[in-house]
């Protein structure tokens, strides 16, 4: 099909194999860009284990535009500023983030992962999603037509146009296209995730002096390193506590919480008060997925997103975010299959040749910056502070190691837009390269998007004059 074809709609029913953050997000998505959708949970209720998440510019613009901020309301935090720092409290590098939500045009939240979850699933009710609980996926016939077949533990039958698997690390729908994929541990490396009533800290002479206001920080170590950040409408103080074991971990693991508070003794003092406030928690695996040659069947009846396609370490608070970034570049592809301009296997091949290489650039980044955060003590952990040390006299950087302040990964992680993204690569898909180039300069859109048009007011932007 082309963007020229007649103006008939063709209805898709569109399946998605999973309910959490990705999955119910994506259901919005593609409710809204016209289609029929249901959500298949295996679970007996809807809710999200864990702890706190961050809403980071580049997704925080899609609960925006889709009312979901107002839904969630005080339970999405702002903070003030990120102070990285040396295990004993030094500080080393330092982030305003009013400057990065400046310059983005986006807020940076802090959320639990219940509120945001809550908030998901009543705006998908609210677009006319059907979310069913109690349906565990135990089989998938994708090949027999171009329909799909999902059937249920409870017996049922489910058709649909395309089924979508959302439904993470342990993916049925993954395990059923690609058996021999499995999720593994890149390093040793694995986190405790926490949760700390703000009012006991405040009764902590020494611990209180670090939640003066809202900020988040990271202290970093050899082979560790705790990042805090408030949620629930500013009341606890969240904790991801990272460390590695002499083999790596694969499963959630229960623990000593002797162990876990050893693991940081010798930390910033007031981190540690705070650390020895924890009541209980589980060793958590950081799993990697891919990259993998395809996201979906040969017949584009069947394809992955989030961690069922791509799982990553959480160094860059991008799991989840990525995830709602498929969901928002599939929604508007499906839009036009909608419409009948383009073909569903053709929505779906777009679909992967634009999002795979982003979410894998995405999945390096995040490790890298976990093995920043976590260099031994020594040189290389001396040249790291130095290239940042100019952050905490306030002068600007060109590049940093602190890659949430860092103005290259900042526009390229928090800066990226979905939609948009989804939209160049359709004016592509229909008119080829040539529709991007002014004829009398030269100039194609995305260069004059990048350097120019986005400090321009609308009707002031550069324009293709073809």
């Amino acid at each position: 099909m082309t963007e020229n074809a007649p103006d008939r709609k063709k209805d898709i029913h569109v399946g998605l194999c999973g309910a959490g953050i990705g999955g119910v997000f994506a259901a919005i998505a593609i409710a809204r860009a016209g289609a029929k959708v249901t959500v298949l949970e295996a679970a007996d209720h809807l809710g999200e284990i864990g702890a706190g998440i961050q809403m980071t510019p580049n997704v925080a613009r899609l609960l925006r535009k889709y009312g979901i901020d107002e839904v969630i309301g005080d339970n999405l935090v702002r903070f003030e500023e990120l102070n990285l720092r040396r295990k004993d409290g030094t500080p080393v590098g330092f982030t305003q983030i009013n400057r990065i939500e400046e310059t983005l045009g986006q807020p940076w939240w802090l959320v639990h992962r219940h509120h945001l979850h809550q908030g998901l699933v009543t705006v998908a009710r609210q677009h006319g999603c059907e979310l069913i609980i109690g349906s565990r996926v135990v089989g998938i016939d994708y090949l027999a037509s171009d329909e799909v077949t999902v059937r249920t533990e409870a017996g049922k039958t489910h058709v649909f146009d395309l089924l979508i698997g959302s439904d993470g690390i342990n993916s049925i729908v993954r395990r059923t296209l690609f058996p021999t994929v499995n999720p593994r541990p890149p390093t040793t490396n694995c986190a405790y995730r926490a949760i700390v009533p703000y009012d006991q800290i405040r009764h902590d002479p020494i611990a209180s002096t670090l939640i003066q206001k809202p900020t988040m920080e990271v202290w970093m170590s050899e082979k560790a390193y705790i990042i805090s950040y408030p949620i629930s409408a500013g009341t606890d103080f969240n904790m991801v506590l990272s460390h590695h074991r002499p083999h790596p971990v694969s499963t959630v693991e229960d623990i000593s919480m002797a162990d876990l508070r050893a693991e940081y003794a010798r930390f910033d003092p007031r981190i540690q008060r705070i650390v020895d406030l924890i009541p209980s928690a589980q060793r958590w695996p950081l799993l990697v997925t891919g990259p993998l040659p395809s996201w979906s069947s040969p017949s584009g009846n069947v394809v992955l997103m989030g961690d069922a396609a791509h799982s990553m370490t959480n160094h860059m608070a991008q799991g989840a975010a990525t995830s709602m970034e498929d969901g928002a570049f599939l929604a508007v592809l499906l839009r036009e299959v909608q419409a009948a301009r383009l073909e569903l296997p053709d929505a779906v091949r777009l679909y992967e040749r634009e999002r795979m290489p982003k979410a894998y650039r995405k999945q390096q980044v995040s490790f890298l910056n976990g093995a920043i955060w976590q260099l031994s003590e020594g040189e290389a952990q001396r040249a790291r502070d130095r290239a940042m040390e100019p952050e905490l006299r306030g002068e600007p950087l060109l590049r940093s190691p602190n890659l949430y302040g860092d103005p290259a990964t900042v526009l390229e992680v928090y800066g990226y837009d979905a939609e948009a993204h989804a939209e160049r690569a359709l004016q592509e898909w229909y008119h080829g390269r040539g529709w991007r180039k002014d004829e009398g300069t030269g100039v194609e859109a995305p260069v004059a998007e990048k350097v120019m048009n986005w400090f321009l007011p609308e009707k002031k932007k550069f324009a293709s004059k073809i």
